[in-house]
């Protein structure tokens, strides 16, 4: 009976060749089409809501303090500033959501990029994705797309949401079928 001895080189090579595997798969560095137009229309409208709900809130408070001083100042400041943020800042700034949103996959990771003051980089390994579940409110359905959220294990709430992915059910078999391979190779490591 023959003895396995444990060789270091050996180990090296194998996963040297299991990472030009992964390399030459076709999932490997893939960046997903997004709707971007669609996107920066929904974040606006998402945006209009919030003003509706701004001058709902605080039209009552401007409305008791005008006729409290029997002038309507706070109020038709609150309503005029409300839609001039809407139509200048708040579609600029959707607008470059929309353009700096980037969904991929690298290797054994989905990469998620955004943000437009502030930016945010976001690494998921694929083998702690547990469903990839697609969402879509009257908001996104008016507007044509799905959001996709990425659950992953561990988290009681999806870890990132990648809003507008085109051909988004292909998207979620292919990232369900990539995490499916990644974790058989981990699993055949051990």
């Amino acid at each position: 009976m023959s003895k396995k001895v444990f060789d270091p080189k050996r180990r090296e090579v194998t996963k040297y060749l299991q990472s030009r595997a992964r390399e030459n798969s076709p999932m490997q560095n893939t960046e997903f089409n997004i709707n971007r137009k669609a996107v920066a229309s929904c974040f606006w409208a998402r945006h209009f809501l919030g003003l509706i709900l701004f001058i709902i809130l605080f039209s009552p408070i401007s409305l008791t303090v005008a006729i409290q001083d029997e002038h309507y100042g706070p109020l038709g400041f609150s309503i005029i500033f409300s839609v001039i943020y809407w139509f200048t800042f708040a579609r600029w700034l959707t607008f470059l959501q929309a353009e700096n949103l980037k969904y991929r996959i690298d290797g054994d990771t989905l990469r998620v990029d955004g943000g437009v003051l502030f930016l945010f980089r976001k690494s998921i390994p694929l083998e702690r994705i547990t469903d990839v579940a697609l969402v879509q409110g009257p908001v996104l359905r008016f507007f044509g797309i799905w959001a996709m959220r990425i659950q992953t294990a561990g988290s009681p709430q999806a870890e990132a949401v990648l809003y507008g992915v085109k051909d988004c059910e292909n998207v979620r078999k292919q990232i369900l079928s990539q995490r499916h391979k990644v974790y058989n190779e981990k699993a055949g490591d051990a």
